[in-house]
């Protein structure tokens, strides 16, 4: 690298190698192989304590009881106001999901030997996903597409979802899926993109957004479809459960208290219940975020104001933890080809993977809670900055 004084060529020397593309990646690639190998201790350290399939417990909970005929929520959660920090193993979702896991449930008997299963399929979606993406949408160069798949791994939300084996995985799978049929225009896309989000929201609610930003964009069958998918995946489930647990779920939800201990939640409602209601505050992050969406749709590219709508959906909900974050790997990537520069995206990446940290005692929440806050909400406010803008009106016809 040292220059070849005979052809004129300027020797590159200290610093400046890192202006070299291949240095760039050679150094990038070894920053995240020390970091893979850090993840990969805490996952096995993780792994034998408490927090190992801790939010997997009640989907596995929740499908042996549909397998042996018992309620699937508990009493407390229909008498009264409760707190979503009850108990392990408290089931918060439809019926459906609990359905559809019941077959898996009934093979272990222990939760903790199913999530090595869970945490096997989450990781697969993730690759698969990444893969995918990057490859149709051209995120990086083809060479570069494992390094991006190892900087997804090791990030800090993804990590604690294939710990706590949650279902945001899944539903990142389901919303990736859904945004390459969407982006084809075609009316097979269209009711492959619509399925795809009707299983999201079904299984939890906010990928419901989602049909919004397909009515928004033209996307009618889609809505349509998503909608129909709810409506008979729902009916699917009455010969298993019956009426009653869909009758309770609304109660469910009704009573669903906020958090008594906010020290891990991200959710912009949870910081503005402190200065005030919460219902107040609820209605207000609703409300921005629908705003958001709205324009976005109307002043950026679809790919963007897709992302945009991604993100919202996660920030407007109620109760949002580091590893939930693990859904913004979609808009992350989107961001990474059609909002640059990359440096935001990178900030906001960085942002996120912070975590308990016990040698910062009382400002601990800087790290665990504030500055992922803070990234969530820059990848929503970068791709409202820096993503590309709408083109010109094209016919919005959908081909066969």
């Amino acid at each position: 690298m040292g220059g070849d004084a005979t052809n004129g060529t300027p020797g590159i020397f200290g610093l400046r190698l890192l202006s070299q593309p291949r240095v760039q990646r050679a150094a990038l690639a070894t920053i995240l192989v020390v970091f893979a190998v850090v993840r990969t201790a805490q996952f096995l350290t993780w792994s034998t304590q408490v927090q190992w399939g801790y939010d997997f417990s009640a989907y596995w909970q929740a499908g042996r009881h549909v397998a042996e005929g018992l309620p699937i929520y508990a009493q407390f959660q229909l008498d009264g106001p409760y707190s979503p920090q009850e108990p392990q193993g408290l089931y918060l979702y439809p019926p459906f999901l609990a359905v559809a896991i019941a077959p898996f449930a009934a093979l272990f008997a222990d939760y903790r030997v199913a999530n090595w299963v869970w945490a096997g399929f989450g990781a697969l979606i993730v690759g698969l996903s990444v893969v995918n993406l990057a490859g149709r949408d051209r995120v990086v160069a083809s060479r570069d597409i494992v390094l991006l798949v190892v900087a997804v791994f090791v990030f800090a939300p993804v990590v604690g979802e294939l710990v706590m084996g949650n279902i945001h995985l899944v539903i990142l799978g389901l919303l990736a899926g859904a945004w390459m049929a969407a982006e084809r225009r075609t009316r097979h896309g269209e009711t492959a993109a619509g399925v795809l989000i009707g299983v999201a929201a079904l299984i939890k609610i906010f990928p419901g957004l989602i049909i919004l930003w397909f009515l928004l964009t033209g996307r009618t069958r889609a809505a349509a479809v998503a909608i129909v998918t709810v409506v008979v995946l729902a009916l699917a489930t009455l010969p298993i459960v019956g009426l009653g647990p869909w009758l309770e779920y609304p109660v469910v939800l009704l009573n669903l208290g906020p958090p008594v201990d906010t020290t891990d939640v991200l959710a912009p409602t949870a910081w503005l219940s402190t200065v005030m209601p919460s219902l107040v505050a609820r209605v207000m992050v609703t409300v921005a975020g629908l705003t958001v969406v709205v324009w976005a749709t109307r002043y950026r590219s679809e790919a963007v104001s897709y992302a945009i709508a991604v993100g919202v959906s996660i920030l407007i909900a109620p109760a949002l933890y580091q590893h939930y974050l693990a859904v913004l790997v979609l808009p992350l990537l989107l961001a990474m080809r059609f909002a640059p520069p990359l440096g935001w995206v990178v900030v906001a990446y960085l942002l996120m993977s912070g975590g308990e940290q016990a040698a910062l005692g009382d400002v601990v929440w800087i790290v665990n809670r504030l500055l992922p806050t803070l990234g969530a909400l820059l990848v929503v406010g970068g791709l409202l900055w820096f993503g590309r803008r709408r083109a010109p009106e094209a016919s919005a016809n959908v081909t066969p």
